[in-house]
């Protein structure tokens, strides 16, 4: 019950907070992407928050339960992808104007590329967000003792407000909460499982030497999420809007670099966690390592870990929500139906309200977790892809090779998905198809030229 009602609390609080920013919400820009209302440190923290998820704890609590400290590179990548982010694209994405990523591919490539980027998109967060409230769903059913659908429910419900009135703003003080309760619950994880081996020499001896090696994961599995990691960063909707929000490059590359420093200590955390977990809780199934410590815990304690679960499962699915309404709105509602300026908010929260609701019928059907959100970052992957070109191979750019090029990296990727991967990974189809056409595109020009 003490769990339970600290669950609810934070829930309705953090909701509640989210919708204060409801009166700085007063057209679609303001919805979209919150101008010099938050510096450089806070944007940073943001920038994190999608991906500092459900992959990122229960995920690798699972993987490091069987492989030991490797799987935190599922983490940590994602730290070394935000550094080469901030070097190579968070300024020239800055200077765009931009706030949704096909806008800024649109000014080189043309609206034939900006409308097959934006339906990858948004194919790409849905994806993630369907994952988000199943993971969700689950925990919520396990800690309040009701259905998985009540709780997808719940999930959506809470989504729906807080997108709906606070905007990128509601959504940005929301995550903000979020992420200082997610590293407040895997420090006290932590904290608790240290103590726990520490007093227990046979759990401490339960623990093979292997678990603490950086060898327990295939070289090809770490360098795929790398891949994978990189490419998701390079390409989400939810970072552009973000680096939108600041005035100029070098704070978009301050944010970026402050953005990569938090992924090294939540990876290690998490892993320690699942690895303690082995020697705690021999014998359970991998998925329960970092849950299992809730039913050992104070129940005052527990409910402080709980909430870092609950804001795990709320930063992605507010900072998908809330991307995907962007991308809609800017490409396809705006640009058909032209609204009047004062029908554009009402229109937006229309969206997003579809937004919301689009995953729950979904939501039980996810075959994977930490599957299927590799596969949506290697959908945006093909996308980043298409960046790197449009910024530093400018003779490559072609509106017509681009968009043949990621149409055929969607269809071919989640085929390779739904076979399972059978010889290599998904994301290797995601980068080297769209690669592939742009160069091929640019040679077959070169040589009908000089044919001419």
């Amino acid at each position: 019950m003490i769990i339970m009602a600290i669950v609810v609390t934070y829930i309705a609080l953090t909701t509640f907070v989210g919708t204060l920013s409801a009166k700085y919400t007063t057209d679609t820009s303001s919805f979209m992407s919150a101008k010099n209302m938050m510096g450089p440190f806070v944007v940073g923290i943001l920038l994190m928050s999608e991906f500092v998820a459900t992959g990122s704890t229960l995920g690798t609590a699972e993987s490091a339960y069987s492989h030991g400290l490797a799987a935190s590179w599922n983490v940590i990548s994602l730290g070394i992808a935000f550094v080469l982010y901030g070097f190579l694209l968070a300024p020239k994405f800055q200077k765009t104007g931009e706030y949704t990523i096909s806008g800024a591919l649109a000014q080189a490539y043309g609206q034939r590329t900006r409308t097959v980027v934006s339906l990858i998109m948004v194919y790409a967060l849905v994806v993630v967000n369907v994952a988000a409230f199943t993971g969700g769903g689950v925990i919520f059913a396990a800690i309040l003792g009701i259905s998985v659908q009540a709780g997808v429910s719940i999930i959506g419900v809470a989504s729906i407000v807080n997108v709906t009135l606070g905007g990128i703003r509601g959504v940005g003080v929301s995550n903000l909460i979020h992420m200082f309760f997610k590293f407040v619950s895997l420090f006290v994880l932590a904290g608790f499982a240290y103590a726990t081996l520490r007093h227990d020499p046979l759990a401490l001896a339960r623990i093979p030497d292997s678990l603490y090696s950086l060898h327990g994961i295939a070289p090809n599995t770490l360098l795929s999420w790398t891949v994978s990691n990189i490419g998701a960063i390079f390409a989400t909707q939810y970072v552009i809007q973000c680096i939108s929000s600041l005035g100029s490059a070098a704070q978009a590359r301050r944010a970026s670099f402050i953005a990569a420093t938090f992924f090294i200590p939540a990876g290690l955390l998490a892993a320690f966690i699942g690895i303690a977990a082995r020697g705690i809780f021999p014998g359970i199934p991998a998925v329960q390592a970092l849950p299992a410590f809730f039913a050992v815990m104070p129940p005052w304690l527990a409910g402080v870990g709980v909430m870092g679960i609950v804001a795990v499962t709320f930063v992605t699915i507010l900072a998908c929500q809330v991307g995907t309404t962007a991308l809609i709105m800017s490409d396809f509602v705006i640009p058909l139906t032209q609204p009047r300026e004062e029908r554009k908010l009402a229109a937006t929260r229309a969206v997003s309200i579809a937004v919301g609701l689009l995953p729950i019928p979904f939501a039980l059907f996810v075959p994977g977790l930490l599957h299927t959100i590799f596969f949506a970052r290697a959908l945006r992957s093909s996308i980043a892809v298409v960046a790197v070109f449009m910024f530093y191979l400018p003779a490559c750019r072609n509106d017509r090779t681009a968009s043949a090029g990621l149409i055929c990296s969607v269809v071919a990727t989640s085929i390779w998905f739904a076979l399972g991967d059978p010889w290599f990974d998904d994301i290797y189809i995601a980068i080297l198809v769209p690669a592939s056409f742009l160069l091929g595109g640019k040679l077959l020009g070169r040589r009908s030229a000089r044919t001419v």
